[in-house]
């Protein structure tokens, strides 16, 4: 049990890719603080990603975009090709009639929080803390939903996927539950700040009808190792 004069804290990072400047690392986590420190024990929550803003996004056979999603990970690679490959499944999804004022791209690759804290929806809470820190105009946000696991069914990323989109203020749009199950895209042209949403998390704090959403916090924007 954690003492009484410690507490939960969100933060955020950034970090400029070490070969990449043009890369912008973030990670939104979750910490326990104790009271007379301000050194943050382990993670207890994390949302990871990148963001770039060329002033334009991924087009078939653009090598700048290619190296920048290839040397990440094979899920990277996955997500370029959705963005490069599938203009038209984006502007139905999107419900925009082109794509031309979007010049910047953020990829949420990993979502994890800790099996305490599960059920009391975090996972939703990290990305309206990523939406309020990256939100400009033009961003378009890119992520999978894929519980964590090798051997995982279309029927699960779209359960997981169904969950994240139940947080309206992230505005996430299924780009094809048929051709691509679990992918999620959205416009974040704005920096929104959630009046609910405090600095820290109590330890006694109750959400509605959170056990229902005990099991998807356990999930992955993407698996790591490359899984589709």
């Amino acid at each position: 049990m954690p003492s009484d004069d410690s507490f939960l804290m969100f933060e955020t990072l950034f970090r400029k890719h070490g070969d990449f400047p043009e890369i912008l690392n973030f990670s939104v986590q979750l910490r326990r603080y104790p009271h007379d420190s301000d050194i943050g024990g382990p993670v207890l929550a994390e949302l990871k990603g990148f963001i770039v803003q060329p002033g334009y996004i991924p087009e078939p056979d653009d090598g700048w975009y290619f190296d920048v999603f290839d040397m990440r990970s094979q899920h990277a690679m996955n997500a370029y090709h959705v963005l490069a490959d599938e203009h038209a499944l984006l502007k139905k999804a999107l419900d925009t009639p082109d794509l031309d004022y979007l010049g910047a791209v953020a990829h949420l690759e990993r979502a994890w929080v800790s099996p305490s804290l599960r059920g009391r929806k975090i996972a939703l809470r990290l990305m309206r803390e990523a939406h309020q820190a990256l939100g400009r105009y033009g961003l378009l946000v890119v992520l999978k939903a894929h519980p964590d696991g090798d051997k995982v069914s279309k029927a699960e990323c779209l359960k997981l996927a169904a969950y994240y989109q139940s947080d309206t203020q992230l505005g996430l749009r299924a780009v094809s539950k048929r051709k691509y199950p679990g992918w999620l895209v959205a416009i974040w042209d704005e920096s929104i700040v959630n009046d609910d949403d405090q600095l820290f998390l109590h330890d006694d704090e109750e959400l509605p009808d959170a056990a229902d959403e005990a099991g998807e916090e356990e999930s992955a924007l993407g698996n790591t190792t490359g899984s589709t």
